[in-house]
């Protein structure tokens, strides 16, 4: 028989199991006007949504460099938003990826049209639609501040500053 207290113990780690998440950082370079994103995405996750936009199985550790680029940076490109509008081919460079075992590190430069607001809305779409409650947690860099934000499906838009203030 079980004792009461392994029985709190099981009952709080199954309460704290963080389920999916992204970890995005993401800083505005006023140099190029683009917002440097970096995202570690799961590989099975990464691999489910793929499969679903896809219709194909696909394995992130077989992919090649060039593969890579096609297959998850279209995707990153479909999923994410500036302001609430789709990006353009030409507004997505993909930078290039770290592969590891279970995660990857991908790196990307989204175009930021001009303008004279002094921040922009990112919006970030990506495995929801195989994951509808994963987590991203992203940590915005504004010069030397820096704050953290946890997205959900129901609240997937942080704002970037983009140091236009005139104060």
């Amino acid at each position: 028989m079980m004792q009461a207290w392994m029985v709190a113990v099981w009952a709080g780690l199954l309460l704290l199991h963080p389920g999916h998440s992204t970890r995005v950082e993401v800083q505005y370079d006023p140099q190029q006007r683009t917002i440097e994103l970096a995202m570690r995405i799961d590989h099975a996750d990464l691999e489910a949504a793929l499969q679903k936009r896809l219709d194909r199985r696909v394995v992130i550790e077989e992919l090649d460099d060039e593969q890579a680029a096609a297959a998850i940076g279209d995707y990153l490109r479909a999923t994410l938003r500036i302001d609430g509008k789709p990006l353009q081919a030409d507004h997505f460079e993909w930078v290039g990826w770290q592969r590891r075992q279970i995660s990857s590190w991908i790196y990307a430069e989204l175009a930021v049209a001009e303008n004279d607001r002094d921040a922009v809305e990112l919006e970030i779409l990506t495995l929801y639609e195989t994951e509808p409650e994963l987590n991203h947690v992203v940590t915005v860099r504004e010069g030397q501040r820096v704050s953290s934000r946890v997205l959900s499906k129901q609240r997937p838009t942080v704002t970037i500053g983009l140091g236009n203030r005139s104060d």
